[in-house]
């Protein structure tokens, strides 16, 4: 098994993330130990609203399983017969009302509890979708959706404060993913600031907890409903049971959420200096463009990025005679192999051949290796 410099971000397929050692030592504690799983949770969620300023808290196996867990505490409320009888879900309030522009691969994760979504609006008309909101609304209507995230349609957003104003008007709770919206820190707490019921996070992202954690975080209406998850999921038993977490994630959980709400935005000047090693290093290779992208209010890839700088890196392909996936392949065969990011969120028509390097996990000396391998890569006469 090799192990691989992580020039691509929080994916879940290279692993998530690299774990604190305070995170780990924390969770090796208490993995030696029997606790009260009962007491353990109640004392990690405490925890956790407290450091994210909310009103509850809710410790996940992952931010897809927070979603789950929300539209099914939407749907059975308090409702223990509710809760016994899901995923049917017949003569419920059992419909999702999404965005269309945010019909995204995570979607699946709103209908698991036996629900369906209905979809409102179209994707990149530049308007209000005030009355196409209102039309998607019924009584079989469990909650309105609302996501977060640079896999969203950038262009024409649904405002938020449209759906947030909805959900007061129809008493309906405004449940956002934003898996993936940190940094900041400020983040734990804007969404419900601005009027969500209930958030849901990954831990195993910007948090740096296990890649397989996540919470949900409420508001003034969402703490209700956070406490009827809470009472019909792990520990207890019924339809929640499958969303199992260890005692030593949900500790990793708390103890990598501290410390990012202590040293999470202090990060960024570091991460900046490492974007600017990158453009200096490989400005003057010729045929490539070098670009540092700050994903501040300057200049970013999409509207919903987090707070992290990469450096695009991008060339004439018949100019070259190089392609993308050449660099790949190239960044891959020495050890330790490199991933790079490939994922594009602006400037879609354009003819180059482009890489960004995300500066968030890499650790000295990995800039100076992927500075090497690319120039081995870009100029032929280095051997």
């Amino acid at each position: 098994m090799r192990s691989w410099i992580n020039a691509k971000n929080w994916s879940t397929t290279v692993g998530g993330n690299w774990i604190d050692e305070r995170v780990l030592n924390a969770m090796n504690e208490v993995a030696k130990t029997f606790v009260d799983m009962h007491e353990l949770c109640a004392k990690a969620d405490e925890k956790i609203a407290g450091l994210c300023k909310v009103k509850d808290a809710h410790f996940t196996g992952g931010a897809g399983a927070a979603i789950e867990l929300a539209v099914a505490g939407c749907i059975a409320g308090s409702d223990l017969g509710k809760w016994l009888k899901l995923p049917h879900t017949e003569g419920m309030r059992n419909e999702v009302v999404m965005p269309r522009g945010h019909y995204t691969a995570y979607a699946s994760q709103w209908i698991i509890p036996g629900t369906k979504i209905v979809e409102y609006g179209q994707a990149g008309v530049l308007k209000s979708f005030k009355r196409e909101l209102e039309s998607a609304i019924t009584d079989r209507t469990c909650c309105l959706s609302y996501t977060f995230s640079y896999n969203n349609v950038p262009r024409g957003i649904v405002p938020f404060e449209e759906v947030v104003e909805a959900g007061r008007k129809h008493d309906l709770p405004v449940v956002v993913d934003a898996a993936s919206e940190l940094p900041p820190v400020s983040n734990l707490h804007k969404f419900t600031d601005m009027g969500a019921d209930i958030v849901c996070f990954s831990g195993g992202k910007a948090i740096g907890a296990p890649n397989n954690t996540g919470m949900l975080l409420g508001g003034e209406k969402g703490k209700e409903i956070i406490a009827s998850i809470r009472n019909n999921t792990f520990p207890h038993h019924g339809w929640g049971r499958g969303h199992k977490i260890s005692k030593e994630q949900i500790v990793g959980l708390v103890v990598a959420l501290e410390i990012f709400v202590n040293e999470g935005d202090q990060l960024y000047e570091k991460q900046m200096k490492t974007a600017e090693y990158f453009r200096k290093e490989l400005s003057g290779i010729q045929g490539i463009n070098v670009i540092i992208i700050p994903n501040d209010e300057t200049f970013h890839e999409h509207p919903m990025m987090p707070h992290v700088p990469r450096v695009l890196v991008e060339w004439d392909q018949k100019e070259l005679g190089l392609t993308a996936l050449d660099l790949d392949n190239a960044m891959a065969a020495d050890d330790p192999p490199i991933f790079l990011r490939d994922t594009h969120y602006y400037d879609y028509y354009t003819n180059k051949e482009w890489r960004l390097i995300d500066t968030f996990f890499l650790r000295s000396p990995e800039e100076e290796i992927i500075v090497e391998r690319m120039k081995k890569f870009f100029i032929k006469d280095i051997s």
